[in-house]
């Protein structure tokens, strides 16, 4: 018996789809990373060039993008207490028990 309604098996069936596709891709880029020879059998050449751009390079060397850092300022905060209304009266709050325990704790 399935829980999934069949509205949503589709739409998982297409998550798994792809979660399975970028994993498959992450495998790929590693082992043509680490491999040369399969990375020149991928593009074909002779020519022994490791600044290509290509996503190979990039996923070996790891990708830093050239961004310029955001800040953002946050809008100026106005801090106002709420007057505390004073105390007319002191009520004391009796005791949860009226005796007190017959005994302590037990000894260890």
């Amino acid at each position: 018996m399935s829980f999934l309604s069949p509205s949503t098996a589709p739409a998982l069936r297409l998550r798994r789809f792809l979660a399975t596709g970028a994993a498959a891709l992450v495998l790929l880029l590693a082992a043509l990373a680490v491999s040369p020879a399969l990375h020149h059998w991928l593009h074909n050449d002779t020519v022994d060039d490791d600044d290509d751009g290509c996503a190979v390079v990039l996923f070996a060397n790891g990708v830093s993008l050239a961004l310029d850092q955001v800040a953002i300022t946050p809008p100026a905060a106005v801090w106002q207490r709420a007057a505390l209304p004073a105390a007319i009266e002191i009520f004391l709050v009796p005791a949860r028990y009226l005796r007190q325990p017959e005994r302590g704790p037990p000894v260890s």
